[in-house]
Order: C-alpha cells, then structure tokens, then sequence
C-alpha cells in the first residue's frame, strides 16, 4: 500500500484511458465524410464503428490475465503506443480495409489501456482515496469522446478527418512520455506476478462480476448509440450542421462525466452496486419514453438526452471499481476487468450495427428505442440479481 496517493500518477493513467476515449470517439463526428469517401451503407459504418470494439470482444480476458503476468505499466504503455500506431495506419488509409486495419491496431491498444490503468491507479492511491480515483477513472470514456468531438469540427472543415487522426498518434504518443516520467508511482504493477490457473478461476468464476458485466454491456449500446448515431441523426432528420451537430453530441457525452463522479462517491460511502444500477435504469428507461415522443418540442428532447447522458453515469462508476473489489489479489485485478471488458465489448460490437440495422429496417430512428429499453430489461434483471448477492455478502 502507498503511504499517500500521488495525483499526478493517478491522473496521468486515467489520461492514458482518455486517450483511449480520443481514439474511439473521433469516428463519430467523421462518419459522414467516411460514408461519402468509402460508400459506406449505414449497417457498413455500424460495422467500422464496432471494428474497434472486435478484439475486445474475443481477447480481453486474456489481455487482463497478461497483465498480471507481464505487469501492468508495460501493459499500458504499449497499449498507448499502439494507439498512435493504429491512428497513424488509419491517417495514411486508401481503402475502407486499411481505415478498419487501423482501428483494429487502435482497438488492440485501448484495450490494453483499459485492463492495465486499474492496476496502475490502485498502486498510486491509497484505499482512503481509491474510490474517488475510481469515480475519475470511470470518467475516461466520456471525456474522450466528448473533448475529441468537440474538436473535431475545426479539424474536418480544415484539413478533413485524416487531422483528427494524426491529432490522436501525437497525443497517445506524449501519454506514453507522461506515463513513463510517473513510472516509480507505479512500483506494485512494474512487475509481473505469476498466478495459478485455479486462483484466477476462482476470481472469474464469481456471478457477480460476470452480471456487472452484462449489466455494463447493456449500458454501453444505450449509451454508445446514442454517441456513435446522434450526429448522424441531427444531420440527417434535423438539418444542423457539422459543427452544431458535433457540439451537441460532445455535450450529452460531456454531462456523464459528471454522474461518473457522483457514482464514485456513492461507491466511497458503501451503496451497494445493485441499487446503483437498478435505480438508474428505471430512471433512464422512462428517459428514453420522452425522448423518443414525437408530442414533445426538439429542445426538450435534447434537454432530456443530456439529462439521460448524466445519471446514466452512475453506472460504469459502479462498475469499473469491481476489479478492486472482486479480485483475490492485486495480480487477478486485470483478469477481472478484462472479463468485464470482455462482455461489454460483445455488447459494444453487436450493439451498434443492431441499432443501424433496427433503423434501417424499421424505417425511422424510433426503431431503435425498443433496442434501448431491450437493454434496460436485461440490465434491471442482473442488478435485481446483483443486490440478492451483495445482501447475502453483508449478511453473511
């Protein structure tokens, strides 16, 4: 345990996940100009966006057991580079293949990140301060995405998409410096620990990480969906413009990192995660209703997207702490994140490609609202779950 918690070293990891956030998010305000350049079908650009997300769909357990065993700082600062790498790949892309080889590259390196930078903020802090760390941490995502969008507009009415792109290499690139000048905050993940397959079993084989996961699955094409597409969809039914359509996004996105705090606190103080999660959903599933009612004006519905975008962010707050809190040991901490990265990149990979696909067929964006509150039942019934569990555990 560290005597005290070193901020700097906490923040410079939670950086490398932002840089993550960039990768990821800087596809959704360029999705127009791809479908021009490449021909892409709406379900084809689902496919692109969701590319990404395909190696953490089927390898990201394994990378969280890799990190225990190489150690997690060098797990993370590879993962940073190949941010750079796979965003450089795509900036020097002539075909639709080479833009999704890129993201490939991209989506390897995030998810090194995202298994990693736990271990990394855990050996900086001290348990005092590692539930409000943790609220930061869940904020990565959202502020990525929503500071890259906010960006890109500038970028893509000067010099194009490819800009936003070699933005991101530049910037993954200083995040490697900065994590390598914080390296001794890190001593507890530098090395790798060795750890028996039955060990590691018995962390993943607890229910309640696997439904934290199905749960943060859920969240993420609700969220996600409303992300990658809602550019798409101001342009397209509501006539804005590039900028204003961007600007928009980036602050329903923006508002979550807010919630994300908010949860961390609410973690800090002991709430269980179940009614966490259960409270949030209900709330966001009658969010959704409004939303998608053609009686109320535009302004109220977007008022109401930015409100759905904030206390959903309770959600990954609960979530992405659990590999603290589940682990056996500091070593097994990856292997749990990774297994819930894992099922939440499933989620993320079919998710959106579903909600093109149900707008597509369904003929108008409201299609995709029986997707959304699809997800909010399954999320209610594992968090259902989950405080049955977290009430044995407190009782027992």
């Amino acid at each position: 345990m560290p005597q005290r918690t070193s901020w700097a070293a906490v923040l410079v990891a939670i950086f490398a996940g932002v840089v993550g956030g960039f990768a990821y998010g800087k596809m959704s305000p360029a999705l127009p100009l791809l479908q021009r350049e490449f021909g892409l079908s709406l379900i084809q650009t689902g496919w692109l966006v969701s590319s990404f997300n395909g190696l953490a769909a089927a390898l990201a357990i394994f990378f969280g057991v890799f990190a225990g065993r190489i150690g997690a700082f060098r797990l993370c600062l590879a993962g940073t580079l190949c941010i750079a790498a796979g965003s450089v790949v795509g900036a020097l892309a002539d075909s639709a293949a080479a833009l999704i080889a890129g993201r490939l590259l991209e989506g390897l390196g995030f998810l090194s990140v995202v298994v990693s930078a736990p271990a990394l903020i855990t050996a900086a802090s001290t348990l005092e301060r590692r539930g409000i760390a943790f609220g930061l941490w869940s904020a990565y995502l959202p502020l990525g995405v929503s500071v890259v969008i906010a960006a890109s507009p500038p970028l893509l009415a000067a010099s194009g998409w490819r800009a936003t792109w070699w933005g991101v290499a530049a910037t993954a690139i200083v995040c490697a410096a900065l994590l390598a000048a914080q390296s001794r905050h890190y001593a507890q993940a530098r090395g790798g620990e060795v750890r028996s397959l039955a060990s590691i079993r018995a962390s993943l084989a607890q229910p309640v990480v696997w439904l934290l996961g199905l749960a943060f699955a859920m969240y993420t094409i609700q969220h996600n969906g409303v992300m990658v597409w809602l550019p798409t969809y101001l342009l397209q039914t509501r006539g804005l413009g590039a900028a204003p359509a961007a600007l928009a996004t980036a602050l329903v996105v923006f508002v979550n990192c807010f919630g994300n705090v908010i949860g961390g606190a609410l973690i800090q103080r002991g709430v269980p995660r179940g009614r966490i999660i259960g409270a949030t959903f209900i709330v966001t599933s009658l969010t959704f209703l409004a939303i998608f009612s053609a009686q109320l004006p535009d302004t109220l519905r977007y008022v109401l997207a930015v409100f759905y975008s904030f206390i959903t962010g309770l959600v990954p707050a609960a979530v992405l702490s659990a590999g603290m809190r589940y682990a056996r040991s500091s070593a097994e901490v990856g292997a749990v994140q990774g297994l819930i990265v894992q099922i939440t990149n499933v989620g993320i990979f079919f998710g959106v490609p579903l909600i093109a696909a149900s707008v597509t067929w369904g003929g108008s964006w409201d299609a995709a609202l029986w997707v959304l509150l699809g997800c909010a039942a399954v999320a209610l019934a594992s968090a259902w779950i989950i405080a049955r569990f977290e009430r044995q555990a407190q009782n027992g």
